[in-house]
């Protein structure tokens, strides 16, 4: 075999000797040059390793491996690739990171993954690329600060990897490749915005720019309804509040290393869009001091990750969750006892916060509410609470909005959502109240207060109102953005 190979390296060829001569693993046997010795598996040869080593140029006779299929080459001393591979013509995967490259290999017809990370190739030289049957690109720490347009000619490419360069935009044109790739990765450039021309690439599944300084964030990536995982950790993040119902595949959401102190109230609402769907939810060392109840609801959830924030509380409806679930909740300032539950472990942590579960809509039920009711009087309902377990609540502190409207009124107004006042609150017999008027003489909506009887009758609320005129109402009832039970309700006033 040559007094020059290692031993490892001879150990190597005998196994592949042995195995048929399909597969040559000569990564990290201390070679310079690829060994002429493995000419006899010229015929055989699938899979060539020869990474990590000190290679400096590639064996020249390569083209003579007709059937070789995979080549890796990376952490070498490579600073160009020689143009036999063009002859490979079962060449699919070619791993050539880690090198001092300066120049894209060109001319593989049948080239599917392509890896240049690591190197030097700053740029495609204004080169015509011949990779027709190219599907993922990784193109990595090359200090690219121009994007280079020919990528855009790969209209066969599934994933795109471009993290760590310097670049700060993305061509309008990316819309070329919307019809395969499925994952963008633009993590750790200088984007100081969100690229909206991603909102192009329609059937994205994975998208992620972590590691860029964005501040805030567009609601052009809740357009892509094929995501499956975003990643928006350390983006200098101060809110989140986007719609995300239309992410329906949503099963990973990373948004650690930010400033956000909670979710807005259309992330909150929306979380019900992606319960059955969402599975890792990491919001690790940022600034949160509350986490949603709707979390608690994400039974398919598997890896919740909340340490390094501002939490004092826990809502209830984390009980809810798969005991199994990897959930990692401190460091945080949690009040007490939720510390001294934590020590006793998950399982029964996530048991004992059971009593705190809130109201869940849906569950919650309406009494004492007729269909003919009488205008120019006090009227009254109940509402009675009951959490996601569809046991009744017992005690108060919901947030219940109650919205009554004229039929066949399209502006739909905030008069009603009245946050609920507790028993102290004192409820006239009959109000003197000014309505306030509308474009037309009739009131398009009247005001409903909602009062919380957690002294007297916990977990129930009565809902009063008075209206100046008769007519035919919808009466909507809801909490967290959930509809009650029956809502919306038709009433006559009479």
């Amino acid at each position: 075999m040559g007094n020059n190979l290692t031993r490892r390296a001879k150990d190597k060829i005998f196994l592949c000797k042995e195995n048929g001569g399909t597969d040559l693993n000569l990564s990290s046997c201390n070679i310079k040059k690829i060994p002429k010795v493995i000419l006899r598996f010229k015929k055989t040869l699938k899979k060539l390793n020869v990474g990590k080593n000190t290679i400096q140029e590639f064996y020249s006779q390569i083209e003579k491996f007709l059937y070789l299929e995979t080549l890796i080459a990376e952490s070498n001393e490579l600073k160009e690739t020689c143009t036999q591979l063009s002859k490979l013509e079962y060449l699919t995967y070619l791993d050539v990171s880690n090198n001092i490259l300066s120049v894209v290999p060109n001319n593989l017809k049948a080239l599917i993954t392509l890896n240049i990370s690591y190197n030097s190739i700053q740029s495609f030289g204004n080169a015509t690329i011949v990779l027709p049957a190219l599907q993922e690109l990784f193109y990595t720490h090359n200090k690219v600060s121009i994007f280079p347009t020919e990528i855009l000619e790969l209209r066969t490419l599934r994933i795109l990897n471009l993290a760590g360069n310097r670049l700060n935009y993305l061509p309008d044109e990316i819309s070329h490749l919307a019809g395969a790739l499925v994952e963008l990765n633009i993590s750790d450039n200088i984007f100081t915005s969100f690229p909206t021309p991603i909102a192009t690439l329609i059937n994205l599944e994975t998208l992620s720019l972590s590691g860029n300084n964005l501040g805030t964030l567009s609601n052009h990536f809740t357009t892509l309804s094929k995501l499956i995982s975003i990643n928006f950790s350390n983006c200098s993040l101060t809110s989140f509040d986007f719609d995300l119902s239309q992410l329906a595949n949503l099963q990973e959401i990373y948004l650690s290393e930010n400033r956000i102190s909670q979710f807005g109230s259309l992330t909150c609402t929306s979380l019900c869009s992606i319960l059955n769907t969402i599975r890792i939810l990491d919001l690790t060392n940022g600034a949160f001091t509350q986490v949603p109840k709707q979390i608690g609801w994400c039974k398919n959830l598997r890896r919740l990750l909340l340490g390094q924030n501002q939490l004092t509380k826990i809502p209830g409806e984390l009980f809810l969750l798969n005991p199994s679930i990897d959930i990692i909740l401190i460091p945080n300032p949690l009040e007490y006892p939720l510390g001294e539950w934590i020590k006793e472990g998950i399982p029964t942590f996530l048991r004992n916060l059971k009593p705190y579960m809130k109201c869940y809509g849906p569950n919650c039920t309406v009494t004492d509410l007729g269909s003919e009711l009488k205008a120019m009087a006090p009227n009254q309902f109940t509402i009675n609470a009951f959490d996601y377990d569809n046991q009744p609540r017992v005690s108060g502190g919901d947030d219940f909005k109650v919205q009554m409207l004229l039929n066949g009124t399209n502006n739909r107004c905030d008069d009603g959502a009245v946050s609920t006042p507790d028993e102290s609150t004192s409820i006239p017999e009959t109000s003197s109240k000014t309505f306030p008027m509308r474009s037309s003489l009739f009131f398009n909506s009247i005001e409903c207060i909602v009062k919380d009887n957690k002294q007297t009758k916990p977990g129930t609320y009565t809902v009063f109102f008075n209206s100046p005129q008769t007519g035919s109402y919808s009466l909507n009832i809801t909490s967290d953005g959930l509809p009650v039970k029956g809502s919306p309700f038709f009433v006559e006033l009479n």
